[in-house]
C-alpha cells in the first residue's frame, strides 16, 4: 500500500503529465509522421471595396465604392463558405483557404462616370446596387524554419487566386446635359492569380500549452495588382481539436484605371474551429 507522501507524489506527477499534454500534443506534429486538420470558419469584415466597371455605350466606365459593415451587409448576403486546411509532415506542410461570398442588392455609391476619352461626367447620384460573387483561394506550401518547444515559425511560398463577378444596377442624374437621368447597368469579370510569400507559426500563451497565439502574413503580386493578407489570433486547445478566434485583414490594389478592375480590404473578427486527424 502506498504511504500518503507516495499517494501525493503520484498524483503531483498525473496531474503534471495532464496539464503538459497540449503542448506535447502540439509537438508531435513534428514527429515525422502525416498530420492533417481541417478549419471551417466564420469571418465577417467590414468591407471597402472600389470597382470599375465597363458602361454602356457612350460609358468608357463607371467607378463604385462600397464601404459596409456586418451589421448591413448580412441581410444581403445570401451565401457564404470558409474552410481551410493543412496536411504535414515534420518540418514540411501544405495549406490552403478558400472563401466564396454572394452579396446581391448591396447598396454601392458612384464615384465617377466616364465618357468618351476618359473624361469624367457631371452627375448626382441617385440610389445604386451591386451583385457580387467573389472566391479567394490560397494554397502554399510551407517549411518550419525554428522551432522551441511549442514555438514555431514557418516560411512559404504558393499563389492566391481572386475570381470576382460584379453585376451594377445604377442611377444618376446626369448635368451639363452631357448624361441625362438615366438607370442601367453594368458588369465586370475579374480572375487573377498571385504569387505569394510569407511567414506563419504559433507561440504559447499559458504554462500548460491549452492558450496560444496563431500569426501569419504573407505578400504577392501578379498582373497589375498587388496583394498582402495578415491575421493574428487567440486560441484554446481541446482535446478534439483548437478553437481561435482572429484578427484577419485580406487586401487586393489594383494598377488600371478606367478599367475593369477592384481595390478591396476585408478586416475583421473570424471565429473557427480546427479539426486534427
Amino acid at each position: 500500500m502506498l504511504r500518503t507522501g507516495a499517494w501525493r507524489a503520484v498524483v503531483a506527477a498525473g496531474l503534471a503529465i495532464l496539464a503538459a499534454t497540449p503542448v506535447l500534443a502540439q509537438e508531435r506534429i513534428f514527429d515525422g509522421q502525416w498530420h492533417f486538420s481541417v478549419t471551417p470558419y466564420l469571418w465577417l469584415p467590414t468591407i471597402y471595396a472600389d470597382t470599375s466597371l465597363k458602361g454602356p455605350a457612350g460609358i468608357t466606365s463607371i467607378d463604385t465604392a462600397m464601404h459596409s459593415t456586418p451589421s448591413t451587409y448580412l441581410k444581403n448576403l445570401s451565401f457564404a463558405a470558409m474552410i481551410s486546411g493543412e496536411a504535414r509532415q515534420g518540418n514540411w506542410s501544405v495549406f490552403t483557404d478558400y472563401i466564396y461570398l454572394r452579396f446581391k442588392d448591396q447598396d454601392t455609391t458612384i464615384r465617377a462616370v466616364y465618357g468618351p476619352a476618359g473624361r469624367g461626367v457631371g452627375f448626382a447620384d441617385m440610389g445604386s446596387e451591386i451583385d457580387i460573387t467573389g472566391n479567394v483561394w490560397t494554397l502554399a506550401g510551407s517549411y518550419t524554419v525554428w522551432r522551441e518547444g511549442a514555438k514555431h515559425i514557418d516560411v512559404f511560398a504558393g499563389t492566391r487566386y481572386l475570381g470576382m463577378d460584379a453585376d451594377l444596377d445604377w442611377r444618376v442624374a446626369g448635368t451639363r446635359g452631357v448624361l441625362p437621368g438615366v438607370q442601367g447597368g453594368a458588369s465586370g469579370e475579374f480572375s487573377k492569380w498571385d504569387a505569394i510569400i510569407g511567414v506563419k507559426g504559433q507561440l504559447p500563451l499559458s504554462g500548460d500549452g491549452r492558450w496560444f497565439m496563431p500569426y501569419y502574413f504573407d505578400v504577392g503580386s501578379g498582373s497589375g495588382n498587388t496583394t498582402w493578407q495578415a491575421l493574428i489570433a487567440a486560441g484554446y486547445r481541446f482535446d478534439w481539436g483548437n478553437v481561435t478566434l482572429s484578427l484577419r485583414s485580406l487586401s487586393y490594389d489594383f494598377s488600371g484605371r478606367h478599367s475593369e478592375t477592384v481595390d478591396a480590404r476585408f478586416t475583421g473578427l473570424a471565429l473557427g474551429a480546427s479539426f486534427l486527424f
